[in-house]
Parts: structure tokens; C-alpha cells; sequence
């Protein structure tokens, strides 16, 4: 038998042959996009010059020097890798243009790090903008939807990254122009440190492997989140485990005003939530010695704040009539009666339901968001068991992780020793800074009871100890978002509100063309070329974590939705406003 290293090989071989042929695939596609011109921006609230710092604000990754990406080329040609066609092949979107922040006209999400760096400089990583932010295309038109969820593929970034600093290695004319670009570089220090990148990043590529692709649109995010606290910077490899559960990148409005935001409900404060979510991304984490006092990460707190700061201005997408169609004013007054009685009940509608006062420090109140168990959505569990059911040595965590439920061999849950590296690393940079009462609390988001200490304990969903849910959120502007559920296993609004054994089993993803009739992307085979498709992703609703089943509503027992009922709730999603919640 191969083994998983056997798989790994060949499985990187065959991505590698079908690099080039894909490409003549891919760029029918891309040629397509092309033609919609520069993106219509929409109302969500933010100026040109917030939605800069958005996509160019440092979180604190870092994934390469800086300089070897910029004179990096594709691995099968000498073209640039940061070539905006390269980029877009990836599901990655190019910079509308250069910018005071962005003077190099990196891809949308990609950031050099404000620090100096080792011997070749700064490090370049990704912000946020990178898997929250996307281009939708009906009838020729480009529109930009700010917070909205990337179609980038993760693994095959990766698997291209890798290949590129490889064959930059082997191939002595890549390494010769290569190596020319680097001109402030000194020439001996050159290859030492590329052989260095290429072996962290092929170390990476191998580590985001998994049987089943997570394709576009997905990551598990928590799974590369508890790799890299609980395998890699607690040095203990035993307890890495594939990162097998992706999920779709979820759309970033409201979610500041939210109580929780993953998909778990997990967390409750955004600065430990982000914090988290940089060390999956690319930061860096050390433990010293196992001195807690000392934990320190790459994460930046001070732009945490700042970025979530934003994402608290930013609006849900307007549905554009102009360049989309009008509403059916009729049909969607009947929709917001369907939807009030079959959906609100969970993802709340006008009248959002608001957490008590009295749970949250100087009585702010949050969008008391539905966790929903999976004994009654029964949608794909995969995600939440292998969170909830995911161990781990605690290495020199242990005695912050005392409290936490224990296993015979001293295990405890992952979740319990992310928490602990999380609050660590927070207070410690909190303490660096002087800041402390209300400023700290602001820091936090004001997420915790009066009297308690930050980052509180999820409540009253503490992942480990209650039933598995996912959290079910509020609707407004998921008109721009797709594929659906947290697996992205259904494509369109529509299929979703339809008879599980009516939804497709399989169909494409990467295009970003809007079907406004059910309300997603165009996905079915039809709808595309064989050369097309060849570009695109199949998603196999038949593969482990990939079902589609589930979230049924309303009971088929009880009610069914006729086709004119599933249409009727698509109009009026598409007006559906969000909460207004002010602090």
C-alpha cells in the first residue's frame, strides 16, 4: 500500500501534469470575466478609501519573503505567478489598480508585513479581503460585493506555490532570472533561503492535503486553525489531523454585531476569534519554553480592532435593479410572509432578536444569533465532530487547560487548548500596550459578562460541552453569496428551499455568473463548455462532507413549498434588509 505520504506524491504529480492542461480551459472562462470591465462598487457603506485598507491592512501573516513572491514565475512558464490571469485562475482577484497601500498592484488579500522581516526582508501574507471578498457577473456587468465570500481555491494555491518555488530550484534558468530580480538581495544568501521557503511550503501544501479537494470556496479553517496551535507550535505532532472538514468562506456583514460568528459558535469576543483565525492563516506562534507570560504570535491585535472596526460599517449588498432585474414587489410581499413563517423562526428577519442586556458588559446587546442542534438541522456533521470530537496533548498548555475535561492519557479538547494559546497571546499583548480597563474591554468587542475575565466561554453553546449545532444566521444579502449551507453543498437558493432528493448531486463551481431567477451561481453542467468545465470544480454531493441533506424546512410533514412559494421567498431575499444595531 501507498500510504498517506504515497497519496501525497502522486497526487501532486497529477495537479502537476494538469497544470497546463487546464489552462487553455481556464482562460475561456477568464476571457469571459474580463469583458465585464472594472467592478461596480455598491452602497455597503464603506469609501474607497476604507475598502482599501481593508483589502491591504496587515493582520499579521506570513507566508514568504516578500521579494521571492514578487520574482516568483508560474511553475510551468516565465511568466509572473502574480500575473492577474495566474491570479484568477485561483479564484483570486486582482487589484483594480495600484493604491497608496497596494503601490505593487498584489492581488486582492495580499499584504506585505509591516516588519522588517530576516534576511530577504518583509514577509508577504493574506488579509481578510482574500477569502471575504467577491465579484459576481450577470449580463455583462462586474459587481463588486465587499465581506462576501471568495471562490479562491486554497489547495490549488498551494499546490502552484509549491510547484513554482520547486522548479525555481531545479530548473537553473528560472533560478538565473529568478535570482536577477532579487537585486538588493545578497547573491550568497539567495538559494539558502528559497530551499528554506520551498521546503515550509511544500511542508504546508502537504499538510492541506485531503482525500476529498475542498475546491472553491472552502477551507477548514479550523482545521489548519488547531494544526498550527496544537501540532505544529506546541511541537507535538501527534496530534495533527487532516484538515478534512471544509466549509464556505461566510459573508463578513453584520457578523461584528453577531454573538458568535463561526459556523460552531465557538467564540464570542472578535479579537480571540481573529486572533485564531491569523494563526491558521499564515501567523506564527511561540510558546517559550513554556512561559505563558511570554506567548507571542505574529497576529497584529492593534489591526484586528481596525479591521473589525470596519466590518462593523459595512452594509449587506443592495439588490442593483438596474444591472439585475427589478423585484417583484407582489411576489416578494408574499415571499416575507413565507419567509416569516417558515425561516424566521431561526434566521430572524426585520424584527432580529437581540441578546439581553444584562449578558454583555454596559448592557450592549449583539444579534442573538439561533444555534441550531444537528439533531434537528441534519445537515452534513462532519464539520462539528471534528471539532467536538478532537483531542490533544497539551504540551506546556497543560496547566492553563487544568479545568478542562481530561481523557485517560491526559488529552484534552483541541478547542480547550486554542482558547488557552488565544488568551495567553491576548493578554500578553494587551499588557505590552498599557491597555487596560474600558480600552480592554473595547478590545474584546465588550463580548463578556460584567465581572468576568476575556475572552469569555462560549455561551450557552461551549462547543465540547453541548450537542454539536451550526449557527443559523441572518439572511440579509445572501442573494450575493453562494454555494449554500456550511458545507457549500447546494448552489442555489432555490435547490435549497426544494425536496432533499431534489437538489443536485453534482454540479460546478468557480463560475461567477449570477442565476437571478434561483438566486446562486450558474452551476450546471449545460450551462458551460466541455473546455469550460474542465475549469471549473465538480462538487460530489456523494463525498464525505459534502452531503447535502438536511435543512428541511419547513417539515414536509407539516407544510411543502410549491415552486411559486420557493420563488416568492427568493424576492423577497433579495430586498430582505439587515438588523440596525447600535451600541
Amino acid at each position: 500500500m501507498l500510504g498517506r505520504k504515497g497519496l501525497i506524491v502522486l497526487a501532486g504529480v497529477a495537479g502537476f501534469l494538469g497544470l497546463a492542461a487546464a489552462t487553455d480551459a481556464i482562460m475561456s472562462r477568464r476571457q469571459a470575466d474580463e469583458k465585464a470591465g472594472p467592478p461596480k462598487v455598491l452602497d455597503q457603506g464603506w469609501s474607497d478609501g476604507l475598502r482599501d485598507q481593508f483589502y491591504y491592512t496587515s493582520q499579521g501573516s506570513q507566508l514568504l519573503p516578500y521579494v521571492f513572491l514578487r520574482a516568483l514565475e508560474q511553475p510551468l512558464s516565465d511568466k509572473p505567478f502574480l500575473d492577474p490571469r495566474h491570479m484568477t485562475e485561483m479564484g483570486f482577484l486582482p487589484a483594480d489598480g495600484p493604491s497608496p497601500l497596494n503601490p505593487d498592484g498584489l492581488p486582492i488579500g495580499f499584504v506585505k508585513d509591516p516588519r522588517p522581516g530576516g534576511a530577504m526582508g518583509p514577509m508577504v501574507g493574506m488579509t481578510c479581503a482574500a477569502c471575504h471578498t467577491s465579484d459576481i457577473v450577470a449580463d455583462g456587468v462586474r459587481i463588486r460585493i465587499d465581506g462576501g465570500a471568495s471562490l479562491a481555491d486554497y489547495q490549488l494555491f498551494m499546490k502552484r506555490l509549491s510547484r513554482a518555488l520547486d522548479n525555481t530550484l531545479a530548473d537553473p534558468a528560472k533560478f538565473q532570472r529568478f535570482a536577477a530580480r532579487l537585486v538588493a538581495a545578497d547573491p550568497k544568501q539567495v538559494r539558502p533561503a528559497l530551499e528554506a521557503t520551498a521546503a515550509e511550503i511544500r511542508r504546508l501544501e502537504a499538510a492541506s492535503w485531503t482525500p476529498v479537494p475542498y475546491g472553491r470556496g472552502r477551507l477548514d479553517a479550523f482545521g489548519h486553525i488547531l494544526n498550527a496551535v496544537a501540532a505544529d507550535a506546541l511541537g507535538e505532532p501527534a496530534n495533527f489531523r487532516m484538515p478534512d472538514a471544509p466549509v464556505s468562506y461566510p459573508f463578513l456583514w453584520t457578523t461584528p454585531h453577531q454573538r458568535y460568528v463561526q459556523w460552531n459558535g465557538v467564540a464570542g469576543n472578535p479579537l480571540g476569534r481573529n486572533l485564531g483565525e491569523v494563526l491558521g492563516v499564515f501567523g506564527h506562534t511561540s510558546f517559550a519554553n513554556g512561559n505563558p507570560a511570554a506567548f507571542t504570535s505574529t497576529a497584529l491585535p492593534g489591526n484586528l480592532v481596525a479591521l473589525e472596526a470596519w466590518v462593523a460599517d459595512l452594509k449587506p449588498p443592495p439588490w442593483p435593479e438596474k444591472e439585475l432585474g427589478k423585484v417583484d414587489a407582489a411576489k416578494a410581499q408574499r415571499g416575507a410572509e413565507l419567509f416569516k413563517a417558515h425561516c424566521a423562526g431561526c434566521h430572524g428577519g426585520p424584527e432580529y432578536r437581540l441578546t439581553p442586556a444584562a449578558e454583555t458588559e454596559g448592557g450592549r446587546r449583539w444579534l442573538a444569533v439561533s444555534m441550531v442542534d444537528i439533531a434537528k438541522v441534519k445537515t452534513d456533521p462532519k464539520m462539528l465532530t471534528n471539532f467536538t470530537g478532537r483531542f490533544a496533548k497539551p504540551g506546556v498548555l497543560g496547566p492553563l487547560v487544568a479545568s478542562a475535561p481530561h481523557l485517560a492519557d491526559g488529552q484534552v479538547p483541541a478547542g480547550a487548548v486554542l482558547l488557552a494559546a488565544v488568551t495567553a497571546i491576548t493578554e500578553n499583548s494587551l499588557r505590552a500596550q498599557g491597555i487596560t480597563g474600558d480600552a480592554r474591554k473595547q478590545w474584546y468587542g465588550w463580548r463578556f459578562a460584567p465581572g468576568s475575565q476575556p475572552p469569555d466561554r462560549p455561551s450557552p453553546q461551549p462547543g465540547w460541552l453541548a450537542p454539536p449545532s451550526y449557527k443559523a444566521g441572518p439572511l440579509a444579502g445572501v442573494w450575493a453569496t453562494g454555494p449554500f449551507l456550511h458545507n457549500g453543498s447546494v448552489p442555489t437558493v432555490y435547490d435549497l428551499l426544494s425536496p432533499e432528493d431534489e437538489r443536485p448531486a453534482r454540479f460546478y463551481v468557480g463560475s461567477r455568473e449570477l442565476d437571478t431567477k434561483k438566486l446562486g451561481f450558474v452551476s450546471s453542467a449545460d450551462a458551460f463548455t466541455e473546455k469550460e468545465r474542465e475549469s471549473l470544480f465538480l462538487f460530489d454531493t456523494s463525498l464525505p462532507g459534502n452531503s447535502n441533506r438536511g435543512h428541511a424546512f419547513p417539515d414536509p410533514a407539516v407544510a411543502k413549498l410549491t415552486p411559486d412559494d420557493r420563488t416568492a421567498i427568493i424576492e423577497y431575499l433579495k430586498i430582505l434588509e439587515g438588523p440596525d444595531v447600535r451600541h
